[in-house]
């Protein structure tokens, strides 16, 4: 899931730059690049948001794993201890 919103950020930030130039290839001029910001940005932002989103979802996967490794190893060790002590 992580890395599906990832690739859709990437996507929504690459087709936006897109749809931008291809705004400002026919007048290249200030008027027109302010004219294009207030839809430009939002959807530049949100895609950020996006990939911010998908790497933190990923994050959390790798901690989640991690942690039930971590409860196996405890576990493990808390058998070897009781059975030390029923020795």
């Amino acid at each position: 899931m992580g890395r599906f919103l990832e690739f859709l950020g990437g996507t929504i930030v690459v087709g936006t730059l897109v749809l931008l130039g291809m705004t400002l290839v026919p007048a290249s001029d200030v008027k027109t690049l302010v004219a294009a910001l207030p839809w430009a940005f939002p959807a530049i932002a949100g895609g950020l948001l996006l990939i911010a989103f998908g790497a933190m979802v990923d994050h959390l996967a790798a901690i989640r794993s991690a942690s039930e490794r971590q409860a196996d190893i405890f576990r493990q060790l808390l058998e070897r201890r009781n059975t030390a002590k029923k020795e």
